[in-house]
């Protein structure tokens, strides 16, 4: 398992001095796989087979979106319809909204008008791309971790480190826009603990794949979030922030219970089956 490790975290961490001076978005692919070349340093050689029911759980996360929506404004964030997107691009490009070039405030409008239309074609391309991280993630990792912890608190385990694996481009202004900014790494942390049980039941009943096809929601789905919420605070409004981890707790709660539940019932099984002596 420490191979897994090794290649899954160092790769991120040993590309970040190239990310900071190139930019991390022309290194996002090889990152996002580092997860599934440690699955194969380990030994892990499964080949998911890809059918079209693998891809039914892509609009699963579409739930979470809705129930982000519903949250943002019971925690103070208030709607910022049009706005959001131009924030965004303004925290990206590090230039007040105001001062941003005339032609991306033109590309932002069409962007806003289009994302919804864009939302398919987002949700194929984001799941090829999630792939190389659910191999190792819920391929993998999980499975290795439930044979000794089960397959409920794996889950959680899994989410945690899955959340701190995203520090090297946290720190680099992804998903939170702020570089260098510590609290990143536990934001993600607490995102993706809270949204890994969801995910590993998707795994259970969908494979990798499905898998796959629920983390490609998230990414794409989270443009719509934007359409209506600022990114600001990014502690709070974020979909990566306290409203769209709050937002995964209902899914994944349903999920922990199903988990347990199938695990109390395997070992009831297994009781059963086994000889007396």
């Amino acid at each position: 398992m420490w191979r897994f490790f090794a290649v899954a975290f160092g790769i991120p961490w040993l590309l970040m001095p190239v990310m900071y001076h190139t930019g991390y978005a022309q290194w996002a692919l090889l990152v996002m796989f580092a997860p599934a070349m440690g699955a194969l340093a380990a030994g892990f050689r499964e080949r998911p087979e890809l059918q079209l029911s693998a891809f039914k759980p892509f609009f699963y996360p579409l739930l979470w979106v809705v129930a982000a929506l519903a949250v943002a404004p019971l925690l103070g964030v208030r709607p910022a319809f049009g706005e959001s997107l131009r924030l965004v691009l303004a925290k990206a490009l590090n230039v007040p909204p105001d001062e941003l070039p005339e032609e991306v405030v033109e590309l932002v409008e069409v962007q806003n008008l289009l994302m919804p239309l864009l939302v398919p074609m987002a949700l194929l391309v984001n799941t090829f791309v999630a792939f190389g991280e659910e191999y190792g993630w819920r391929g993998y990792l999980t499975p290795a971790l439930a044979r000794r912890l089960g397959w409920a608190k794996a889950s959680v385990a899994v989410g945690v480190l899955w959340g701190v694996w995203h520090a090297p481009v946290l720190l680099l202004g992804h998903n939170y826009f702020y570089k260098f900014w510590p609290p990143s790494a536990l934001l993600m942390a607490a995102f993706c603990a809270a949204a890994s049980p969801f995910f590993t039941y998707v795994y259970l009943r969908h494979g990798v794949w499905g898998a796959a096809a629920s983390h490609g929601g998230v990414n794409a789905f989270a443009g719509l979030y934007y359409l209506l919420y600022p990114p600001e605070p990014v502690w709070l409004s974020n979909p990566a922030g306290l409203a769209g981890t709050l937002a995964w707790l209902p899914l994944s709660l349903y999920a922990y219970s199903k988990l347990r539940r199938a695990a109390k019932e395997s070992s009831a099984s297994a009781d059963v089956s086994t000889p007396g002596t």
